[in-house]
Parts: C-alpha cells; sequence; structure tokens
C-alpha cells in the first residue's frame, strides 16, 4: 500500500500549541474498556509498557513551562520523577 505524506494543512499548529489540554473536550469520545486500560504493548526491545489510564493534576505554570522548553514533555516529567524516586530510596 502507497501512503502519500504532506505537509501542505490549514492546520494552525502554534495555536494548537498554545492551547491548554484542559479545553480539550472529549464528551464524544467514547469511555476506554477496563480490556484497554490493562493493555500491554510490547516492545522491539522485549519491554513491556503497561498502558493505563490515571492522571495526574499538575499546576498550569509547571506545566507549561514543560511544554516550552520540550516537545516529549511528558517523558522528562517521568525521567524527573523516576530520578526523585531514585534519589530517594539512596538516602
Amino acid at each position: 500500500m502507497n501512503v502519500k505524506h504532506t505537509t501542505d494543512t490549514q492546520t494552525d499548529w502554534a495555536k494548537l500549541a498554545r492551547r491548554d489540554d484542559n479545553e480539550i473536550d472529549y464528551s464524544d469520545a467514547p469511555a476506554l474498556s477496563s480490556e484497554l486500560r490493562s493493555l500491554r504493548i510490547r516492545q522491539p526491545d522485549g519491554r513491556t509498557v503497561l498502558i493505563n489510564n490515571s492522571t495526574i493534576e499538575i499546576d498550569a505554570d509547571v506545566l507549561a513551562w514543560f511544554k516550552t522548553h520540550s516537545v516529549n514533555y511528558q517523558d522528562h516529567i517521568n525521567q524527573l520523577l523516576r530520578n526523585y524516586i531514585k534519589h530517594e530510596l539512596v538516602e
């Protein structure tokens, strides 16, 4: 199957990037079943990743800082939390 990729869109990506995630309307999205919430994905390197439906409240200014400093802000937040846990376990 031949898939055509294009970057020619009418979407204002910069405007979307400035919007807060809380503005997303999920009212028409179906709820995840318990089976989907516990879905596991096998990575090519053999790791298993648990997909879950958990949320955490982060102050808007903190989230904004991460979003302006990194495209992969969620990964960076998780790495900082892992480093904190590792540091706490050492002491």
